[in-house]
């Protein structure tokens, strides 16, 4: 499977394109931590150099300053194309959160750390409407954002998505505890 990603990404990959395919869809962060995962399984340099590649390509579109702003589930991003703004959901954030905790602890570059607490953040109002998203009342995560509200279904997959993240980022903080 890691050497048909491999074709993918060099059959459409440029300098300014290192994807997979001509648009990015839905759970793009899987695939980069797919590629890592194969090249801590076989050492693979390759695995690893599309990887990084890849990855650091998906994080430079959906990191803005100290924001993450996902893939739109309202439309992908093509190449070459505008793509949509708004139409943000939580278990795009947790797949981000879950590749960056690996690339993390892998490369131990402070940048992962960085992006994947800004990540987080993402979930108690760090967003482009600045509202929580994980609501402490209930113990649910709303689904998602709009362009001006916040979805207000919480669905199982938005919950666990968020108590998933969460237990990545609180082992971080039970590790600075203990040192």
């Amino acid at each position: 499977m890691a050497d048909n990603l491999v074709s993918k990404f060099r059959g459409v990959s440029t300098l300014d394109w290192q994807w997979y395919e001509y648009s990015l869809t839905y759970a793009n962060s899987v695939i980069p931590e797919a590629m890592l995962y194969a090249y801590k399984t076989t050492q693979n340099y390759l695995y690893k150099e599309i990887a990084e590649a890849s990855f650091h390509f998906l994080l430079q579109i959906i990191f803005k300053k100290e924001q993450i702003k996902v893939v739109s589930n309202q439309g992908w991003h093509h190449k070459n194309y505008e793509s949509y703004e708004f139409g943000e959901q939580p278990i795009e954030i947790a797949y981000t959160i879950f590749a960056l905790d690996l690339f993390y602890r892998e490369f131990k570059e402070l940048d992962y750390f960085i992006k994947m607490k800004y990540a987080f953040h993402w979930f108690l109002g760090a967003n482009h409407l600045h509202q929580i998203i994980y609501n402490p009342c209930t113990g649910g995560c709303y689904d998602g954002l709009e362009k001006l509200d916040v979805n207000l279904n919480q669905g199982a997959e938005s919950t666990l998505s968020y108590f998933l993240s969460r237990l990545i980022i609180e082992k971080y903080e039970l590790e600075e505890e203990s040192e």
